[in-house]
């Protein structure tokens, strides 16, 4: 909570973790849910990919399809979540199916030699910038490296201003040179720093 750039959802977070309130919890979670990147690491996410039905233009479709994106938090079962949907649509006509979904992995743990490197290097290039763990919305091949034991982070290692965040992924996706320079610098000083620790 006290690292988060901006005051308002700092002081929100802060409120889940400390207040039995339900007044000040909800208040504190409406705050949460109006920032588009806290909402979507605070619950399940749906996002329709690809919608079809039909081809002529002048013909009602016999059937229609809908392919979704789903980002299940931790510990959350995909099945289950499909039977909520079925259950919310409320028609035998409607199918819910999953297709295919990974397969849930332990989080890395904190105390690694790892996480030491990194939290090293941030202290070393950015003095005062905190190391903590953060759930992402994206999904990496991490999972892979954690169910089979191998501590594995994922790490943004350049600054990004909001709007340079916002553009991820998109046409005019960028990252600003100074950032990149940082940013290589960063995960040189991790490598070096977990190389050393090899060695030694």
């Amino acid at each position: 909570a006290p690292t988060w750039p901006d005051a308002a959802a700092g002081a929100a977070l802060a409120t889940l973790g400390r207040s039995d309130d339900l007044a000040e919890l909800e208040e504190a979670g409406a705050r949460l849910r109006s920032d588009p990147v806290l909402d979507a690491v605070l619950r399940n996410g749906i996002s329709p990919v690809h919608v079809a039905g039909g081809r002529p233009s002048n013909v009602v479709p016999a059937e229609a399809r809908a392919v979704c994106d789903v980002r299940t938090l931790p510990g959350e079962d995909v099945e289950a979540l499909a039977a909520r949907l079925r259950h919310a649509i409320g028609d035998d006509g409607v199918t819910v199916t999953v297709v295919e979904h990974g397969a849930d992995a332990p989080p890395s743990p904190v105390d690694s030699e790892l996480f030491d490197a990194i939290r090293e290097a941030a202290g070393s290039l950015l003095p005062g910038v905190p190391v903590v763990p953060y759930l992402s919305t994206g999904a990496t091949d991490n999972a892979t490296l954690r169910r089979a034991g191998i501590p594995a982070y994922g790490l943004l290692p350049f600054p990004l201003a909001p709007d340079d965040e916002r553009r991820m992924h998109g046409h005019d996706e960028r990252v600003p040179l100074e950032a990149l320079h940082l940013g290589v610098r960063l995960v040189h000083h991790i490598v070096r720093r977990v190389a050393a620790v090899e060695e030694g």
